[in-house]
């Protein structure tokens, strides 16, 4: 006959409050208190709670004194012998139960130095046990790293203590619950590493959630030095890292589906996965390996789905600043280079169309149709009998209105300072003819002329030196001058 499985999920539950919501702790029973002694109990509080008064029955061990609320709940969770026998687990024993205690005694009052000296000098099980308990109260009491070490290795004399099990076998087969079948502390044995390093990996997790990496890493150090089995230890914070996974995968699901209903809410939803998704990987990353497949597969979906979400709204909106801006961000969480290939092409797409909706050369405002400035290239020579043929390749170099006006204006500038150099060259010229010095005026005019067509030729360019530069970085342009045999202009130089 099968019997529930209680222990499994009441081991699950464990967490850094354990020791500060131990119903023994909060009512202040001890650990063989019968079952008229819990409604003796329970009946107290009743009283006092009908008069306005409160009952000080609880210990303020290892947290602060209990309410009456919280002692009622725990007076009910010791009429479950399940939940009762846990709590016993991880509370303190008599050395020899139906005698008066002096450790039980001691820790009433407060003094714990004197109960733990008198568990080390009785060497028994049961102090091993309570020992243990201490050392990890203390260690969750003081969230300091410093204690774990002490507390696990208690905890693994007491896993190892052959002793010990038995007695835990015997206390469940006197609770008398058919659910406590016989191999209870065997199980109970079993569970009991993973079920307590569990509690260190929820804690490294909120330490990590709430930016206190150095913490975070102290409880999983904690962890691997505990002395428990390795695969312990990784189940343990796979088990705490679960709800980060599902809640990964979620906010991908729930940013495609933003980005199928509306398009042009894309890049939005698409940003928001990536602000969310980078706390949840740190998180995955306590469990698993960075070269690992579960940190590898959950980076590569962030950035696929990402990838999900900018493709429809770059194709609905022709907005190419925040596919830009939200690729270059999901480029680095990728682990496989298919992926990262897959998201650099995108990339690359995008920020060509950025350039060619964005003015190449103040970079701020958006291209005009009519602004854009046309450069031929000419290469590609073939001579052939009689002739010489090229290709010409057109390249429309985006440029807002206010940088075509200002190219324009220095344009003419540089004919205003041509033609007044050159005039001021004729009038000399003509003036020496005047004057009967014919070779000279011709030397003069001559020279001028050519030094017109010079100057036009060297300086004639609406654009200025960064701006050449520019438009040298242009990827048409680029492109096509590193394959090498091209040159601006509509015919190629030295071909007439």
């Amino acid at each position: 006959m099968m019997t529930e499985d209680v222990i499994g999920p009441l081991l699950d539950e464990l967490g850094p409050d354990l020791y500060r919501e131990n119903a023994f702790r909060v009512t202040g029973l001890g650990v063989r208190a019968s079952a008229r002694d819990i409604r003796r109990h329970a009946e107290k509080q009743r009283v006092a709670s009908r008069f306005g008064a409160e009952s000080a029955s609880g210990s303020a061990l290892f947290g602060a004194a209990p309410d009456a609320t919280e002692t009622r709940q725990a007076a009910q969770r010791l009429r479950d012998p399940a939940r009762r026998l846990l709590d016993e687990l991880f509370w303190f024993w008599p050395l020899q139960p139906g005698r008066p205690d002096q450790a039980v005694a001691a820790v009433r009052r407060g003094d714990l130095g004197e109960a733990e000296r008198v568990w080390t000098d009785a060497a028994s099980p049961a102090g091993r046990h309570n020992l243990a308990v201490l050392a990890h109260a203390r260690a969750l009491d003081a969230s300091g790293a410093a204690s774990w070490p002490e507390a696990f290795a208690a905890w693994l004399r007491v896993v190892h203590d052959e002793e010990f099990w038995p007695l835990l076998e015997a206390r469940a087969r006197e609770l008398a619950d058919p659910r406590l079948a016989p191999g209870t502390a065997a199980r109970i044995r079993d569970d009991l590493p993973e079920a307590l390093l569990t509690i260190n990996a929820r804690l490294a997790v909120t330490a990590l959630r709430d930016g206190r990496r150095a913490e975070a890493e102290g409880q999983v150090a904690a962890m691997t030095g505990s002395g428990f089995d390795r695969l312990d230890v990784t189940e343990a914070l796979r088990r705490a890292v679960e709800p980060d996974a599902a809640r990964l995968r979620t906010i991908g699901e729930h940013a495609e589906h933003t980005a199928d209903a509306d398009p042009a809410r894309g890049a939005e939803a698409a940003e928001r996965l990536l602000d969310q998704a980078a706390p949840l990987l740190d998180v995955l990353a306590l469990a698993h390996p960075q070269d690992g497949p579960v940190l590898r597969g959950a980076r590569d979906d962030v950035a696929n789905r990402v990838l999900g979400c900018v493709i429809p709204y770059a194709n609905e909106t022709d907005d190419w600043p925040p596919a830009v801006r939200v690729l270059e961000r999901a480029l680095p969480v990728a682990a496989t280079t298919a992926v990262r290939e897959h998201l650099s092409d995108s990339l690359d797409i995008a920020k060509g169309n950025l350039a060619r909706g964005t003015c190449l050369f103040c970079e701020e405002q958006p291209s005009d149709e009519g602004s854009c400035l046309e450069l031929k290239l000419s290469g590609n020579i073939q001579h052939q009998v009689g002739r010489v043929a090229w290709q010409v390749f057109t390249v429309n170099v985006p440029r807002c209105a206010s940088c075509r006006s200002g190219h324009g204006k220095r344009r003419m500038r540089i004919h205003g300072s041509a033609f007044g150099t050159a005039a001021g060259g004729a009038a000399l010229g003509i003036g020496a003819l005047a004057a009967g010095l014919t070779g000279l005026g011709i030397a003069v005019l001559i020279a001028v002329a050519i030094g017109y067509v010079v100057f036009l030729g060297a300086f004639n360019n609406s654009l200025s030196k960064d701006d050449r530069a520019k438009v040298l970085e242009f990827a048409p342009i680029r492109d096509r001058m590193k394959e090498g045999g091209w040159f601006f202009g509509s015919r190629p130089p030295g071909v007439n």
